[in-house]
């Protein structure tokens, strides 16, 4: 079988490595030495009923898949680690780490879940949120509504369900302090 004497050309433009350099919409350009593609879109993990929005960053290194080696019809594979963006982790938690300190981390060694934000905050919006297990709150909590225990409420050592008042009289007189 005859060989085309560009060949190795043709298969070295299928698959090239490059730097992210401009971004609009879902679609980037990418600098591949002296080559920039037109904005072309970019792989994502889910695009249909289920979609996941996680774009390049600017300076990120990626890998652009050229069908037939037409830079127009390329498509970028993001997610290259690099000196200027290293690996977050070199075990065998998963991690995502973002710019502002954010991070979101499961080890499945430790069987741990963590997520971290710095001086930000979260929104949880549901119907009804359950949590089977111990909840620690290290900080105030402020209810709107009505609070209810299906057991007791201690508060200072003081429950509210089994305390003792003393100096109680008939009428209208004040308790005393729950001992």
């Amino acid at each position: 079988m005859h060989q085309p004497v560009d060949l190795p050309r043709l298969i070295g433009d299928l698959i090239r490595e490059g730097v992210v350099i401009a971004r609009t919409g879902a679609t980037c350009r990418v600098a591949m030495g002296a080559i920039e593609t037109p904005d072309i879109p970019w792989l994502t993990g889910r695009a249909g009923s289920a979609r996941i929005w996680s774009p390049p960053s600017i300076g990120e290194q990626v890998l652009v898949l050229c069908g037939e080696g037409d830079l127009a019809r390329a498509i970028v594979l993001p997610g290259l680690f690099s000196d200027a963006n290293p690996a977050p982790a070199d075990n065998d938690s998963t991690r995502i780490v973002f710019d502002d300190g954010t991070v979101l981390q499961y080890d499945p060694t430790e069987r741990h879940l963590n997520a971290t934000l710095p001086g930000g905050s979260i929104t949880l919006q549901a119907d009804d949120v359950v949590v089977l297990g111990n909840l620690t709150v290290m900080g105030s909590v402020e209810v709107s509504k009505t609070l209810t225990a299906g057991d007791d409420v201690v508060g200072g050592g003081k429950s509210l369900k089994g305390h003792k008042h003393k100096l109680v009289q008939p009428g209208q007189g004040i308790s005393g302090e729950p001992q």
